[in-house]
């Protein structure tokens, strides 16, 4: 509806600048930029328009399910302490943890559960 009210507006122009005297090709001319740029602002969004957008995901909900996973797994890693070894204590040493300082896996898995 703004593009054809914007054309409407060009469409006077042109009458207008013929009815001063320009032939009906300089009227055409002349009144072609103005309704290209009428039409042009038509079509742009606005600054102010509104943009809806969805709520935030919910604090904690990827944090929890990295802590449960991490829980069980460790779970898992206190029930046989060669897994403990062999793959925690190697990620945390890349990491930059000292795995001595670490409480064991058991009380770990538990602190993890109470992320939760």
């Amino acid at each position: 509806m703004k593009t054809v009210l914007a054309l409407v507006i060009g469409v006077i122009i042109g009458v207008a600048i013929w009815w001063l005297g320009a032939s009906p090709l300089w009227a055409t001319a002349l009144a072609v930029p103005p309704t290209a740029f009428a039409v042009l602002v038509t079509r742009l969004p606005r600054a102010t328009d509104i943009v809806w957008s969805a709520e935030p995901a919910p604090p904690g909900s990827i944090s929890s399910a990295h802590a449960s996973t991490l829980a069980s797994r460790l779970t898992e890693a206190a029930e046989n302490p060669r897994r403990y070894q062999e793959r925690f204590r190697a990620r945390l040493a890349r990491l930059g943890i000292e795995a001595s300082e670490m409480p064991d896996p058991k009380e770990l898995a538990e602190r993890l559960r109470r992320v939760e």
